[in-house]
């Protein structure tokens, strides 16, 4: 079985595995980085640890009518680092080698597989892409 936590961004639902979740919170303090790009919405100080945001829905493309709410914090395979989306949904449970899954969705960034759950289509988060543009992004600003 596997365990997804999805989320919203915009008008779609996107969901990560939930052993690459740590925590949610919301309504955290998001300090401004000076200088950040623009996909870094800032950071948050998460049980003393300093941890940047990154704002999904900048990084996605989707218009920009408010910050994200809620933060999603990933574990520290990927982290530290929070992703700001605009909600949060239940974990939900998914049974594997089901045909619920899709196809490979490669050609879409930052998404690895869409599933169809219940008549409705997630798309499964690539954090794998994310980081490899945070390190991109990193090594352009010098650190």
């Amino acid at each position: 079985m596997r365990q997804l936590l999805p989320f919203i961004i915009g008008y779609e639902t996107y969901a990560l595995d939930l052993v690459e979740v740590q925590e949610v919170v919301e309504n955290q303090t998001i300090y401004l980085f000076p200088g950040s790009p623009e996909i870094v919405a800032g950071a948050i100080n998460f049980h003393g640890r300093i941890v940047p945001v990154v704002d999904l829905a900048q990084l996605l493309d989707f218009p920009l009518n408010k910050k994200g709410q809620r933060l999603i914090v990933l574990t520290n395979q990927h982290g530290p680092v929070a992703l700001g989306v605009d909600q949060v949904q239940a974990v939900i449970n998914i049974e594997t080698g089901s045909d619920i899954q899709m196809e490979d969705y490669a050609e879409r960034s930052y998404i690895n597989e869409v599933i169809n759950w219940h008549g409705k289509m997630i798309s499964l988060f690539d954090l794998d892409q994310l980081q490899i543009k945070l390190e991109l992004l990193c090594t352009q600003s010098g650190g």
